[in-house]
């Protein structure tokens, strides 16, 4: 592995178990062993870090598939996303804060945000269309504001709740969540069932 990549997988994980705030570019160094200025050749700082590390997590999300043949799909694709939130989940932990730090990433996560909700809204419209989504159109604007809430601001109340964040199980947890929201709009058939019970087994990651 490149000592680029390193640098960029210690981060990650300082930041995700002890905070991004408390973790200097000298930290960096110390855990890898190297010099403060072999990291600095590589990146000028802790800023181009997390500017790194949000494009790997960009791409990470743009990677995954956005078919839209079923409603299972749609939990499929909030599943994947999910998983990337948790692997880079010091992002999510006070994104608030993160975002003022660090203004550069901020426009990045934003149009991000902005593709996801199309998507999202695309496919909702598209179970409302096929008779398995009941309601309105303004009710699937207020869908759509349930689903990001909980998408960004999981990880917050966990972490308040005093849970770990290392486990993956907060990914389904999440899911439910988002499913339990939605619950009372589908149309009574196998899919809502279906889709639970996917849940429940955590296997949404099998093809």
């Amino acid at each position: 592995m490149k000592t680029k990549d390193k640098i960029l997988l210690i981060s990650l994980d300082l930041f995700n178990t002890q905070g991004e705030r408390n973790i200097t570019s000298v930290d960096i160094a110390n855990e890898l062993d190297i010099s403060p200025g072999n990291l600095y050749y590589h990146f000028k700082g802790k800023d181009e870090i997390i500017n790194a590390l949000v494009d790997s997590y960009i791409a990470k999300i743009n990677g995954i598939d956005q078919s839209s043949d079923d409603s299972l799909d749609f939990y499929k694709y909030l599943f994947h996303c999910l998983e990337a939130m948790h692997l880079f989940r010091f992002l999510f932990q006070n994104i608030a804060e993160i975002s003022a730090q660090y203004p550069s990433i901020t426009t990045k996560l934003q149009r991000l945000s902005k593709f996801q909700r199309q998507y999202l809204r695309s496919t909702l419209s598209q179970q409302q269309r096929k008779g398995v989504l009941n309601g309105s159109s303004a009710d699937l604007d207020l869908l759509l504001d349930v689903i990001s809430l909980t998408l960004f601001q999981s990880l917050n109340y966990y972490q308040m709740q005093g849970d770990s964040l290392v486990d993956p199980n907060i990914v389904y947890r999440t899911l439910m969540t988002i499913y339990f929201s939605l619950q009372s709009y589908y149309a009574k058939n196998q899919d809502s069932a279906k889709i639970k019970t996917a849940i429940l087994k955590k296997n949404l990651d099998s093809d």
